[in-house]
């Protein structure tokens, strides 16, 4: 509270005649003498002191306000109970509320007329709300997790902590059979807390699963150069090992026995996020903000707001397939996202950084052996239980075959198998908890395919009303497709419905994006840490 200057010399003036009288009992003459100085009664001189003593700053003696004292009551107590039963008991289950101040003033007042009591004022009801939220801040100021500030979970070195999180792209991409739209992709991203750098990524259709984590950990921890050819990039992406610990949320792909298994047998520690406690993941949240900025310049973006959606009409100039995607990403992510100054490092880059701290400590690899990357591999793949049959192992309608088999299938012997989701052309078998052993076709001319490959060929042939499906159908069926993939990628106009269009290349892309955002961005540098801006068309 602020007080004038006048108050504020009648103050000291009181405390300079106050503070001589010291601690001992007060005469009444010396209470007089007081009075005189001050211009007040004797008695007045006496309360004054009693103030002063509990407290003997001068501030003690401050002018005292009329009225109740600060937090007394003057509702009936009935009344009060009622607000405190609805306050504490019943607004906290309360999880969806639309405008929660009116709801509570709503709900106080329903019953207090069901109780026959005079409802209380929507102010006093507001201020009781505004206590009740005061007190709550405290007692979570008190938890243990509040001691720990947001941005504060750091990690000094390159892979101590990987962070791995999944979002869903807000752009809309089209099938290579045929040109439609087939939805939003699910990018996963590993993103190392100490450098900043994505470790790895993953680009699918289907929603993530214990398959997509252990393929995004194989990329963290192998060398990136042979996919990055097969995506057809030249871009330098020398991050990669494994990690000391993996920080990972509460979702069920993360909890998965391929992925503990894995993480046991190569020393890797998992940490899962504190329910209800988002910002424990804040850093590989605010870098997949980012990319969907940057998203927002390619042709079939959606934003991120329902309404922002229909006003873009994302569905008409959709062009991108997802392999078209995964290239821009891996650009994008490569060239630019580790080769521009980070605000989180102190405006270094994050591949100066990995290599700056590299050199300090070294990356934990995988032993210099001819399998050892084959191990890793097979260890993090998902997993199934099969038996072996008379014919072999069979799984997703594919027949596979092993020498072994031929001793094994006598007694029907349960075995683990592990598949690559990108490869079904060989799975790898255990038996009695021993070590994996490959095991391919069972008829070695069919064709290496992957599992979405196998799952689009079995979702034509159903189309086509088939209930009985066999392995050469499946073959069959995406032969034909990719035979009209390879068709369609020959066309130059087409693509997508019938209505003519070509497709810009991916450099094309990050031009028109630059373009569009250079009177908003800084051309040479793109922060990576600062806030997402809002847009008027606008989280995993």
């Amino acid at each position: 509270m602020a007080f004038s200057n006048e108050t504020k010399s009648r103050v000291a003036k009181l405390a300079s005649v106050l503070r001589p009288l010291g601690n001992g009992p007060l005469t009444l003459a010396q209470a007089k003498r007081a009075g005189h100085l001050l211009c007040v009664h004797w008695t007045t001189v006496y309360r004054l002191r009693r103030r002063f003593l509990s407290d003997p700053v001068a501030s003690s003696l401050n002018p005292r306000h009329r009225g109740p004292k600060v937090g007394s009551r003057r509702l009936d107590s009935a009344v009060n109970d009622v607000i405190e039963k609805v306050v504490q008991d019943w607004l906290p289950a309360q999880q969806q509320l639309a405008h929660p101040a009116t709801d509570l003033v709503l709900e106080i007042r329903r019953r207090c007329v069901a109780a026959g009591l005079a409802p209380p004022s929507r102010s006093t009801v507001a201020r009781r709300w505004s206590e009740y939220r005061e007190q709550d801040a405290l007692r979570r100021a008190a938890l243990p997790d509040a001691q720990v500030a947001p941005g504060t979970f750091t990690a000094q070195h390159p892979l101590d902590i990987v962070q791995i999180d999944h979002t869903q792209a807000d752009i809309l991409l089209v099938s290579e059979l045929d040109g439609r739209v087939i939805g939003r992709p699910w990018l996963s991203v590993a993103l190392d807390v100490a450098t900043r750098c994505v470790l790895g990524f993953y680009i699918g259709m289907e929603r993530p699963g214990a398959a997509t984590v252990g393929l995004l950990l194989t990329r963290v921890v192998l060398a990136k150069a042979p996919w990055l050819a097969k995506v057809g990039t030249d871009a330098e992406w020398p991050m990669r090992g494994i990690p000391r610990v993996l920080h990972l949320d509460n979702a069920a792909e993360f909890k998965s026995r391929a992925l503990r298994s894995g993480c046991r047998e190569y020393g890797i520690d998992l940490m899962y996020r504190p329910v209800g406690r988002p910002h424990f993941g804040g850093h590989i949240e605010r870098f997949n903000r980012t990319m969907m900025e940057r998203v927002r310049g390619l042709p079939g973006a959606t934003g991120s707001s329902t309404q922002g959606r229909k006003a873009r009409q994302a569905e008409k100039s959709a062009a991108l397939t997802l392999k078209d995607f995964e290239r821009w990403l891996a650009i994008e992510i490569g060239r630019r996202y580790h080769q521009n100054p980070h605000r989180g490092l102190l405006g270094a880059t994050p591949a100066d950084t990995w290599r700056r701290l590299s050199y300090s400590t070294a990356a934990r690899q995988l032993p210099a052996e001819v399998d050892a990357e084959l191990r890793f591999l097979i260890w993090f793949l998902p997993v199934a239980s099969r038996t072996i049959q008379a014919d072999g192992l069979t799984i997703f309608r594919i027949r596979y075959w092993h020498p072994l088999f031929a001793a094994w299938r006598e007694t029907r012997r349960s075995v683990t198998v592990r598949y690559h989701p990108e490869d079904l052309s060989r799975v790898f078998v255990s038996a009695a908890r021993k070590d994996y052993i490959e095991v391919q076709y069972a008829d070695l001319r069919r064709p290496s395919i992957s599992l979405f490959e196998h799952r689009r060929a079995l979702k034509a042939i159903r189309a086509e009303g088939q209930r009985s499906i066999s392995e050469s159908q499946i073959f069959r069926t995406v032969e034909e497709q990719r035979r009209l993939i390879a068709n369609a990628a020959r066309e130059t106009k087409g693509r997508r419905r019938t209505r003519p269009r070509s497709i810009p290349t991916i450099e094309a892309f990050n031009d028109v994006s630059l373009r569009r955002q250079r009177s908003e961005r800084e051309s040479e540098h793109v922060d990576y840490e600062a806030p997402v801006k809002a847009y008027d068309v606008e989280q995993w």
